[in-house]
This record gives C-alpha cells, structure tokens and sequence, in this order.
C-alpha cells in the first residue's frame, strides 16, 4: 500500500520567495486531505552575543524585546498563511484543517525535526537557498542536516 501523507510540516524562514514552496506544501495538503504544520524556528543567539548582550540590556528589556520579536514572527507567518488562503480561496475551501502555524527557539534544524516527531508528520517540506560550496562545506545549510539526519521523508524546494 502507498503512503499516505495525513500532516506536513513545512518550515518556512519567511523569506519572501517562498510562493513556490508554499503553493506545493497546500497542493499536497488538499491532494492528500493532509494538515498543515507552517513552522519557523528562532535560533538562538551566539555566546559571544549573548554574553555582550546581557552586560548592556537589562533582564526585563531583553524580555520584551524577545516577546516583541516573536509577536512580529507571529503575525509575519499568519499574514503569508492569510495571503494564500485568500489567494487560493477556491482549491483550498476543502481543505480538511487550517492549517496551524507554530514559533519554536531552537537550532532550526534540531527544532524542525523535534517538531516533526511531535506532530507525527509524515513528510517536511523545507526551501534551500544556493549556498557557494565554501560556505556549505564550513557551515552547511539546515535543509542539509535535516535530509541527513530525519527518519521522516524531507522535500526540499529550491528558492529561484
């Protein structure tokens, strides 16, 4: 028996160019009668900011400026998830769940797999910038460590 896809996670960095992703992550949850997981991780800042941070801004700043932050993340993800609803209206009206729309603070690809494990999903879908091989060699890209390390199927789609 094929697999059947029943939830998707689709981790979204906001990045302007994410139509196409997008556009196929609701194709596949209105082809499949799947949920929509939207997702973007916060990742967390580096020692050395956090350390100059800390000496400068005080504990109850630093709370309403992460509080802040993520109230802008929130309302970015539901804007875009608005547009295409609005957009794509008429295909999307049997859309079985609306899809959910989640903020997680992790290492992006450490969260999106933990995510992924929590909602049982059955498929990622991820967008991948073109990296120089430099920086994918010294660095490595998260859409990379996720195909790598999952035990749930990863569709990545190419941001043009």
């Amino acid at each position: 028996m094929l697999p059947k896809i029943n939830t998707i996670v689709y981790a979204c960095d906001l990045d302007s160019k994410t139509q196409a992703a997008m556009e196929l992550v609701l194709s596949l949850a209105k082809t499949h009668g799947a949920k929509v997981v939207l997702m973007h991780a916060i990742e967390p800042l580096n020692a050395q900011a956090y350390n100059m941070i800390n000496n400068y801004i005080t504990e109850d700043v630093r709370d309403e400026m992460r509080k802040g932050a993520i109230t802008e993340i929130d309302s970015r993800m539901k804007r875009l998830l608005s547009e295409f609803m609005e957009k794509y209206s008429t295909e999307l009206a049997d859309l079985e769940t609306p899809p959910e729309t989640i903020i997680v603070n992790g290492v992006p690809s450490e969260s999106i797999e933990r995510l992924a494990t929590e909602k049982n999903a059955d498929l990622i879908v991820m967008n991948s910038r073109t990296h120089g091989r430099l920086s994918q060699v010294i660095i490595g890209s998260t859409a990379n460590k996720v195909i790598h390390t999952s035990s749930i199927p990863v569709l990545v789609v190419p941001i043009k």
